[in-house]
């Protein structure tokens, strides 16, 4: 018989190993592994966040000072993991998540080519990703870099522009795609003249497959189910493209006519055969797109009204919830993407970076406004607003839980969106 200290010391153990078991799958369940979060769709399984917070604004719980990029923050465990640029280098940082201290960093110079155009600041514009106990990041001028994610020890390095040459369009501002997995491999859009997309050994570097190559936009690809197969839909100068991930095998290309060929919005999934895709500029908007079994692909409709930049869009059930406009004027906007109805269109919010949790909409504005509100059909009501920000504020937000990571130009935040008790 187990005397009563023994069962007690039994008992202990057994709660220890089960609250580490716990917290395992906690985080986990939010880790933010790479652009768009865990599903992709900028949609978080979060809940209890705040819907009016306090007089004097959100809980900032801290703020330290980062270098320029437009990177979006990356999670795993207790850890945030994002890049900045210096005038001559680019770094990949490792930050603590409760106190944004730094960990590691691991710095490079940055040799930019002739052409490419300051106008929008010098990046790095990708998004990192964490692949099991590594992460992959790509800067502006095509340095990719495979670090481990414990001591930022460099484990790979390749570069894209010297392995695939400069890709011929109307201006360069780089390369800005980020990364993504699937299964056991890192697909990247190098955008090359005789190679465009590339599935690299996250343990290696080297390519497992390639595709033909095309010019590129900056639309960030996704990796989505539909028609059927899992499917790397992206963009290039002439309009948007889907491949088969596993293989790199062509599947189909649908022309989008726009002034200069510059896509930015990433397509959303609207059910298995039907594709929203948007752009900007002169002969830009909305559209959707059927995509057949057979990957023959028809346009169904098309919105002029719904140009789109380089924001997020999220739906739920039958709209679709974002931004429209261009660089000259911004709407809130909720459209019925079956008919192309739009149902809701307000002024204001320029740019909204959107994230979709606990039935609200959390935005980040370009001027630095965050925002809550819920919505319908029949549009947004803004719940709280708050100035946490300074403009430019392009990167898209990362939720964690209740813990909002947000960064502009020159800073990197925690901001807890939990409900006050």
């Amino acid at each position: 018989m187990i005397k009563k200290e023994g069962m007690m010391k039994y008992l202990s153990k057994i709660i220890f190993i089960s609250m580490i078991l716990f917290q395992c799958l906690y985080s986990a369940e939010y880790d933010w592994l790479q652009w768009g979060g865990k599903s992709g769709k900028f949609i978080v399984n979060s809940e209890n966040i705040v819907e009016v917070w306090r007089e004097e604004g959100p809980n900032i719980l801290w703020k330290h000072s980062l270098g320029d990029a437009y990177s979006s923050i990356i999670t795993k465990g207790e850890k945030l993991f994002t890049t900045y640029s210096l005038p001559d280098s680019e770094i990949v940082v490792s930050l603590s998540k409760n106190t944004g201290k730094t960990i590691w960093e691991y710095k490079y110079p940055r040799k930019l080519w002739d052409d490419m155009r300051p106008d929008f600041g010098l990046g790095p514009n990708a998004t990192p990703l964490l692949f099991d106990d590594n992460i992959i990041s790509i800067g502006i001028a095509g340095d990719m870099k495979c670090l481990n994610i414990d001591n930022g020890n460099l484990i790979w390095e390749r570069n894209l522009n010297n392995d695939y040459g400069l890709r011929e369009r109307v201006e360069e501002y780089g390369y800005s795609n980020s990364p993504l997995r699937y299964k056991n491999c890192v697909i990247v859009h190098a955008g090359g003249d005789k190679i465009s997309i590339i599935a690299i050994d996250p343990n290696t570097g080297k390519n497992i497959w390639e595709s033909p190559g095309s010019r590129v936009s900056y639309g960030q690809p996704s990796i989505i189910h539909i028609a059927g197969k899992d499917q790397f839909v992206y963009f290039t100068h002439e309009g948007v493209n889907g491949l088969d991930p596993n293989t790199g095998k062509f599947l189909w290309h649908f022309k989008i006519p726009i002034s200069n060929g510059n896509h930015l919005t990433p397509v959303v999934k609207c059910d298995e055969n039907h594709l929203y895709v948007a752009s900007q500029f002169n002969r830009g908007g909305g559209r959707l797109l059927h995509i057949s079994d057979e990957m023959k692909v028809t346009e169904k409709w098309f919105n002029s009204k719904l140009q789109t930049s380089c924001w997020t869009l999220i739906r739920q059930g039958d709209y679709i919830y974002g931004s429209s406009g261009n660089h000259n004027v911004s709407h809130l906007t909720v459209f019925n993407w079956k008919t192309d109805e739009i149902t809701y269109r307000e002024k204001g919010h320029y740019m909204a970076q959107m994230l979709y949790a606990d039935e609200k909409f959390i935005f980040l504005d370009i001027d630095g406004n965050l925002h809550i509100a819920t919505a319908s059909p029949k549009g947004f009501e803004v719940k709280c607003s708050a100035k946490v920000a300074e403009k430019v504020c392009w990167t898209l937000p990362t939720l964690v839980g209740s813990k909002l990571y947000i960064r502009d130009r020159k800073s990197i935040m925690a901001i807890d969106l939990a409900k006050e008790n």
